[in-house]
């Protein structure tokens, strides 16, 4: 049930030690540094949280406050993005000797670690008292020492957790600094073609400046139409718009998704382009799902276009026609680019986005010379992960986002996986993606009472077959842990299944089992 051993960050590889940067130190040491915290929503004070670290604080406030700056510019409820990308080093930083076994300038290394009997106890204890089965692997952060490990090497279906998988291949092979660029181009003989670029949450109006639709299809209909406003034959009224795919390849859909999935919107047709995170619109106002991404950016951009030409007092129709799978032959005219990948990132995974995710996968696959498809991104994930040093060996991915039921992983893969994010400076915006007990994602409403909320960070997921947890605790004693727990049996009974994994990480948080 419990064994001590090294997890993925001492395992041989060739990749060059970077120094810690201020927002990491910032973050884990105001975790492990908090005294109390919020005990409900909305946005804590500095009188219900006080955290030595100034910069988690603010993070907390614009993670969970609207931000009333940019007037104009501000979707109510659409939530903050605040996870930067690293911060450079600055040139004069002597980084010869730098290294990420440095662990005391990440965590406190000072605070006491549990003790594996005593731990392997309370979290025996609790299981016995649950209804469903659970496997559980429980980490270290400062040490990488695995403190508890029931089942933990077993292949169990991840759920949404695999999108930690697909997280770090898309940082490995892009960086969070990397755009998608949607394009559009024109021919007098065929049309106007939008040309899709990877970017899943166009908004079909204007740029918003935001994570969610910052690059906005109205922009880019009009540098189209000033582009080709005298190009347009004298005497035609209509204007064909394509909408070219081609950057993907086929399927759009997995086989092993379910019809359920695609009715219930948690998945639409994969393709280069989508509005809104595979919305209709915003999604803090019309969680309305696409049936088809493609078809409604073609058609919102159409229309737009229509709008412009009708403007300028011209009877000029733009009309959608229709799909191109192959590449289309003509010059852009006209570019939006979204908001960086390190933001749209930290957005799909506090929301658990699944189209965002399965185009992450194909984006990292391109990079990597796979072909951009369930099968090539997959296999570039399955990839990167063993470079880094993390075991594959009972890793087998269907998809990128954990939606189907036939993916295999691991909790030690995931505990693995988080010590390479902590070791690595350009995988550790992903530990700011964890969604927030109590605050924000898919953990804004579990664990909301102190003192879980604001310290656990975790990623979930959920499937009749299966459910996961995976992320981030801080003990009483003031110890940093990795967790990963799996569930099984539950069925439908998701909320039971949740409950029985928050009772697992409230007990760790709860551990004064330092043996002192």
């Amino acid at each position: 049930m419990m064994a001590a051993k090294s997890s993925g960050r001492r395992a041989d590889r060739d990749r060059q030690a970077r120094r810690p940067n201020a927002w990491l130190i910032g973050l884990l040491i105001g975790l492990v540094a908090g005294t109390t915290v919020a005990v409900t929503y909305p946005a804590p004070s500095v009188d219900v949280i006080k955290m030595q670290a100034t910069d988690w604080y603010a993070s907390m406030r614009n993670l969970v406050a609207l931000d009333d700056r940019a007037p104009g510019n501000s979707t109510p409820g659409d939530p903050q993005i605040y996870a930067a990308p690293p911060v450079s080093l600055p040139p004069e930083a002597d980084t010869d000797d730098a290294t990420v076994d440095n662990m005391d300038e990440l965590v406190d290394v000072t605070a006491p670690k549990p003790n594996t009997d005593e731990l392997t106890a309370a979290l025996n204890d609790e299981i016995a008292n649950l209804e469903y089965a659970h496997r559980v692997t429980v980490a270290d952060v400062a040490t990488g020492e695995v403190l508890y490990d029931a089942g933990g090497d077993d292949a169990i279906v991840p759920a949404s957790t695999l999108k930690l998988f697909t997280a770090v291949s898309a940082l490995e092979h892009l960086d969070t600094d990397h755009r998608f660029v949607t394009s559009a181009g024109y021919d007098p003989a065929t049309g106007a073609v939008l040309i899709g670029g990877g970017d899943g949450m166009l908004s079909t109006g204007e740029s918003t400046g935001r994570t969610m639709g910052h690059a906005g299809l109205a922009d880019l209909a009009q540098e189209t139409w000033d582009a080709i406003a005298d190009q347009i034959p004298e005497g035609q009224t209509t204007v064909d718009v394509w909408a070219d795919v081609s950057r993907y390849a086929q399927p759009t859909v997995h086989p092993s998704w379910n019809e359920g999935l695609m009715t219930s919107g948690w998945v639409s047709p994969v393709y280069p382009m989508s509005t809104y995170g595979g919305f209709i619109s915003n999604p803090f106002y019309d969680k309305t799902a696409l049936e088809d991404g493609a078809v409604h950016a073609g058609g919102a951009y159409a229309q737009r276009l229509t709008e412009l030409a009708q403007a300028d007092g011209l009877e000029i129709e733009f009309q959608y026609a229709g799909q191109r799978n192959q590449p289309t032959n003509v010059d852009p005219v006209a570019e939006v680019r979204s908001a960086r990948l390190g933001q749209q990132l930290e957005y799909a995974m506090k929301q658990s986005n699944n189209m965002l995710f399965e185009i992450f996968g194909r984006e990292a696959a391109i990079a990597a010379g796979n072909t951009p498809d369930f099968q090539g991104s997959t296999k570039t994930t399955i990839d990167t992960l063993h470079e880094l040093g993390i075991s594959t060996e009972h890793l087998e991915f269907i998809d990128n986002s954990g939606l189907s039921p036939n993916s295999r992983a691991t909790l030690n893969s995931m505990i693995q996986l988080y010590d390479v994010v902590i070791s690595e400076e350009h995988l550790r915006p992903i530990a700011h993606s964890l969604a927030i007990a109590g605050y924000g994602g898919t953990m804004r409403n579990r664990l909301t009472e102190a003192p879980y909320s604001g310290i656990v960070r975790s990623k979930t997921g959920t499937l009749e077959v299966a459910s996961s947890n995976a992320g981030l605790t801080v003990t009483a004693d003031g110890r940093a842990l990795w967790f990963a727990v799996n569930t099984s049996g539950a069925g439908e009974d998701y909320a039971g299944a949740r409950a029985e994994q928050d009772r697992l990480t409230q007990v760790l948080t709860d551990c004064g089992c330092s043996g002192e």
